[in-house]
């Protein structure tokens, strides 16, 4: 009898019952880099204790407080991503280049004629908190795992009529069951054993050697839409709130190829294609204390960003499997999926930042120079707060939520950071900022399953991030003034085409230069 798979769309998009985003997505979408303005992101994002500066803001509300005049600020991202893999058939290496408008922000200030809260101060600002876009791939040769034993395994315990679709049966595929082992069963690349619910995959492949190649192309950004307010009271503490809307937009695809120890007519291609989009809100809340003039004291509070997500994918599997398996009819075709529907709701994790910032060598107006040495702590709840639900606000099938309360941990950021103005008109920045990953140590070494979901197989298990950052400053004019910054940017990970697959290292090797223009209109 020969095996075919749902094509209908129209069907596949109605289905309410598949779960498509997994503990690995969640934690991709919860991300953010180190992005602002070009004097906050010189500093390494040190701003938290500061104020004064619209990115600053965006660590501690409190910071709108600190403006004393209106103030317009645009800043530009010139980015190039490198990405290097390597594995056992060689290294890899692709670059991106990408320039984008990363932050448009003016602030007002109403004077209210009171010695204690001279002024309320309104900010809108927006920014680019996540940038996606990056390409890479991954070769290995004469490997010991192909993916049809991942997908028979990931088939064990499923009834082969809900992996085989058939207009008489009455068990629909793609429902409740799983994208790769419904793949693998209609390309003849799995089968049931002699044991019900018990799968293998062709001998003729596990005889072989195993040769894969893996691309993947991302793109896609978060952007957020800050409404702030704030006052400073009696110049000793600053308090502010900002509340927020945040965009997503990711689309991802790759395709990951194998073929069999060089036989002819003995490959295969998996593709797949995912759209993301979704908005959410968030609130922060903020204070800054100036116990005395050299010291400042910042505490903040960022909740949770609730997200409404929709989700579009579809896959294809195109194989060849004439030079093992010649005498089987069906053996050289191109499976589809056909396109899907996906709602469902996202929470990321809430932060909390406590922040330092000293003023050195300040000895009045006119003489300098003046430094400023600033510092940031920030906790990222990951392991309980960062979770997914059905569209309905109920949990999923297979709850990932588990996985993540498991597999993750509460993750640190440190920022540290200096800025020396020698005159009035020209400053000197530097900053270094750390980013832990959050996955706990058994996970990321591969240890525990990784939970990927659908028909995207292929995941990263994220090192720490270092960002290496300096800049300059100068002011025209005490209205105008601009502000450079140059960011190097670098991370590890391990890369996987599937779970338990051999693994391979990935290298990100980011270099940013960011441009700010800002004008002041009046001064209290």
């Amino acid at each position: 009898m020969k095996r075919k798979v749902l094509l209908l769309a129209a069907f596949v998009i109605s289905i309410g019952g598949i779960y498509a985003q997994g503990e690995m997505d969640a934690y991709k979408l919860s991300q953010s880099d180190l992005s602002g303005t070009a004097r906050s992101v010189g500093m390494g994002g040190a701003m938290g204790a500061l104020g004064g500066d619209i990115s600053a803001v965006s660590i501690n509300p409190a910071g709108i407080g600190v403006f004393k005049s209106y103030e317009v600020v645009t800043t530009l991202n010139f980015q190039n991503t490198n990405t290097k893999t390597e594995l056992n058939a060689g290294k890899l290496d692709q670059s991106k280049f990408k320039v984008t408008f990363d932050n448009l922000a003016f602030v007002t200030v109403f004077p209210t004629n009171s010695d204690v809260a001279p002024s309320i101060n309104f900010g809108f600002s927006y920014n680019r908190l996540k940038n996606f876009d990056r390409k890479y791939s991954m070769k290995g040769s004469n490997l010991n795992k192909p993916i049809s034993e991942y997908m028979a395994y990931r088939a064990n315990g499923i009834d082969p009529r809900g992996l085989l679709f058939e207009d008489d049966s009455d068990i629909k595929p793609l429902q409740n069951y799983d994208w790769l082992a419904v793949l693998g069963y209609n390309s003849w690349m799995i089968d049931e054993l002699d044991e019900p619910g018990k799968y293998g995959y062709l001998g003729s492949i596990r005889d072989n050697a195993t040769n894969n190649y893996l691309s993947v192309r991302e793109k896609g950004s978060i952007s957020t839409y800050d409404f702030n307010v704030g006052t400073t009271f009696a110049d000793v503490v600053s308090a502010g709130l900002t509340l927020s809307i945040t965009d997503i937009s990711y689309r991802l695809s790759s395709d990951y190829d194998e073929d069999y120890n060089g036989i002819s007519n003995a490959n295969m291609t998996l593709m797949n294609d995912l759209e993301t989009d979704g908005t959410g809100y968030q609130f922060s809340l903020g204070l800054i204390f100036k116990p005395i003039d050299a010291l400042r004291i910042g505490l903040a509070y960022h909740s949770p960003t609730w997200y409404d997500m929709t989700d579009y994918a579809s896959a294809g599997l195109r194989y060849d499997l004439r030079g093992l398996i010649p005498n089987l009819e069906g053996n050289n075709a191109t499976i589809e999926t056909g396109v899907f529907r996906y709602d469902y709701r996202l929470r990321t994790p809430d932060r909390y930042t406590l922040s330092l910032a000293a003023i050195l060598l300040d000895k009045g107006e006119g003489l300098f120079p003046k430094v400023s040495l600033s510092a940031d702590y920030e906790y990222t709840n990951y392991k309980n707060n960062m979770k997914l639900f059905e569209d309905n606000g109920d949990r999923m099938n297979h709850d990932p939520n588990v996985d993540i309360k498991e597999d993750f941990k509460g993750a640190s950021t440190v920022r540290v950071g200096a800025e020396v103005r020698f005159t009035n008109q020209f400053s000197m920045r530097a900053g270094y900022s750390w980013k832990q990953s959050p996955l706990n140590k058994e996970f990321k070494n591969n240890e525990r399953e990784v939970m990927t979901v659908g028909s995207v197989p292929h995941f990263t298990l994220d090192g720490d991030t270092h960002y290496y950052t300096y800049g300059l400053g100068y002011r025209f004019s005490p209205y105008v003034y601009a502000d450079v910054a140059f960011v190097m940017r670098n991370q590890k990970a391990d890369l996987y085409s599937f779970d338990h697959s051999e693994k391979a290292t990935w290298k990100d090797n980011t270099f940013q230069g960011l441009l700010t223009l800002g004008f002041k209109f009046r001064t209290l």
